[in-house]
């Protein structure tokens, strides 16, 4: 409680700085600053204001939740697959274990319960509208923490401050609209200069904000953290598991999503976008149903196996290097600048992003769209669907930032990378260990989906990487949210120690959420007793039976 009073009366006594008037930022100070916009990130902001510590969380748009909200991913990304012998006898249902309810994080497991699959999409058990978690739980979650979590929304990191071994401060840009203005009816490529930018402009006035804190946690979509303290990191397809070698420019496609209505009658007038090239179903291409297959994939409202005036249909679909073709996902760019573009940027620090890859990336989205509804089987109208941007909460269509698959990944504490043979292995039916990945001493979370590459065009990758990898149910041990570089920085979710692969079978909601209460629980851990990350890695057993009471850190494995 001292401790929370003296953060408020900081707050209060330094919080009247603007940048761009040239005053000093505003001073605050947390146990735990996050580096956020990732499902990850909120997991472990609630977390670590749950075991007591003062919780400060940057979010670079007004919507909390990651790619379960803001990027536009409200279909949940759980195991689908088993392993089989070569004889095809079944040895471990993988998808049965990961949707046991004792395997999932309680919050999580009861909202999504709660929510449902009202969307009647056949790609998970959970399709929805974005605000339905949003404003049920995840906002309501967030007022219960408070006065511990301060949630800095529609703010972006701009710089790190560090002092040897240790990250000192975050400076952050937070941005007011204008009377008038609304924040999302432009795109994130005409507005992330602007967002970064500590100056007012003609659109938001400008606040910096200098977070101090004990512990550091980048879980941030984009790597930021990271990049912005120099620490040691990865980015890229590696040339093998077992090398920290590798190419910083190829990594997997990005995705803008959008949600699609349906109306009763055809809509009079509509937006005209300009088309790109290789467009088309992708792998459905030969399918006759393929329309009403992709319409119904991730819709978010509606039910019934085809599409009806009132339905909602969120648009995320692959591109097929096979075919030459695809929907809205953009395979031809990688969307983080390489290390050393990034390492020149960091003075004036913009996101670290290929800003030319963002807007080609929405071009794809409104181009698709646009041939999605004209290909609309008769007899529907191609003039009966058009962007619902507001289920996303934008007026411009797309969500508020496109959905990453990967991003800039840190080396833990040792050198320790998290590896795909941590997440595989040879099942042996007469004996249980053998049916989860690498048995950790330090296994603090869990996690289970096959090693899943969305790749780019016109790049070579290695052999290892395009591989069928059905991983088994695996272990994320303590060591995978460290970093090597500091003494107080930890990471979550995408931005954990592992490897290019290890990254596409980690990269999910579910795990997100497990691997960022896991960090929110040590993050608290560190700062309350005043330790480093080293020190906490010999003290796993109490931080296991403490993640413990937040998440499963243990499989319950089906008897057979």
């Amino acid at each position: 409680m001292k401790r929370l009073l003296l953060t408020l009366l900081v707050a209060l006594a330094t919080s009247t700085c603007d940048a761009a008037s040239g005053e000093r930022p505003s001073i605050l100070r947390f146990d735990v600053v996050i580096a956020g916009g990732s499902t990850a990130a909120l997991a472990a902001a609630f977390a670590a204001a749950e075991e007591g510590a003062s919780v400060a969380l940057v979010e670079p748009t007004d919507w909390i939740g990651g790619q379960l909200t803001s990027s536009g991913v409200p279909a949940i990304d759980e195991a689908w697959h088993k392993v089989v012998a070569d004889d095809g006898k079944l040895l471990l249902d993988v998808a049965r274990v990961a949707r046991d309810p004792r395997n999932m994080t309680p919050f999580f497991r009861d909202a999504l319960a709660a929510i449902g699959n009202p969307g009647g999409g056949w790609v998970s058990r959970y399709c929805f509208e974005p605000k339905e978690l949003l404003d049920a739980f995840l906002v309501p979650r967030e007022h219960e923490l408070a006065p511990r979590l301060s949630i800095f929304r529609d703010t972006v990191v701009k710089r790190a401050e560090t002092n040897g071994r240790r990250i000192t401060a975050l400076e952050a840009i937070r941005r007011t609209p204008r009377l008038n203005v609304d924040s999302y009816d432009r795109l994130p490529s005409q507005e992330i200069e602007d967002w970064y930018s500590p100056d007012d402009s003609r659109r938001f006035t400008k606040e910096t904000l200098r977070l101090e804190g004990s512990v550091f946690i980048d879980a941030s979509e984009w790597g930021e953290l990271l990049a912005l303290s120099d620490a040691p990191y990865l980015q890229g397809a590696e040339v093998s598991e077992d090398s920290l070698d590798g190419n910083d420019t190829l990594g997997q496609s990005t995705v803008y999503c959008f949600v699609q209505r349906m109306h009763a009658k055809p809509v009079a007038m509509h937006p005209q976008f300009r088309t790109v090239e290789g467009l088309g179903f992708g792998d459905y291409c030969n399918r006759p149903d393929a329309w009403q297959k992709i319409w119904t994939y991730r819709r978010v409202l509606g039910d019934g196996s085809s599409a009806a005036p009132g339905q909602l249909s969120l648009q995320n679909w692959g591109y097929s290097l096979r075919h030459n073709e695809g929907g809205n996902d953009f395979p031809f760019g990688y969307l983080f600048l390489s290390k050393e573009e990034t390492a020149a940027q960091r003075d004036d620090w913009c996101g670290g992003v290929a800003i030319n890859v963002l807007a080609a990336a929405e071009r794809r989205a409104f181009a698709w769209h646009d041939w999605f509804r004209r290909a609309a089987p008769e007899p529907l109208d191609p003039d009966q669907f058009t962007l619902d941007g507001a289920c996303l909460g934008t007026r411009h269509g797309l969500a508020k930032l496109p959905y990453v698959r990967d991003t800039r990944r840190s080396i833990g504490a040792g050198g320790f990378v998290l590896k795909l043979s941590d997440l595989v292995g040879q099942i042996d039916e007469h004996d249980l260990v053998s049916r989860t990945g690498t048995v950790f001493p330090d296994r603090v979370a869990l996690g289970a989906y096959p090693a899943d590459i969305h790749p780019l065009v016109g790049y070579e990758y290695p052999p290892h990487v395009l591989e069928n990898h059905p991983t088994l149910p695996f272990y994320l041990p303590l060591r995978s949210l460290t970093n090597d570089g500091f003494d107080n920085l930890l990471v979550a979710g995408k931005t954990m120690a592992q490897t290019f692969l290890a990254n596409s079978a980690t990269r999910l909601h579910p795990i997100e959420w497990s691997s960022g209460t896991a960090c929110g629980v040590v993050a608290a851990h560190i700062a309350q007793n005043n330790l480093t990350t080293i020190e906490v890695l010999d003290d796993y057993e109490r931080l296991r039976m403490k993640i413990s009471r937040r998440t499963p850190v243990d499989w319950t494995l089906p008897n057979r």
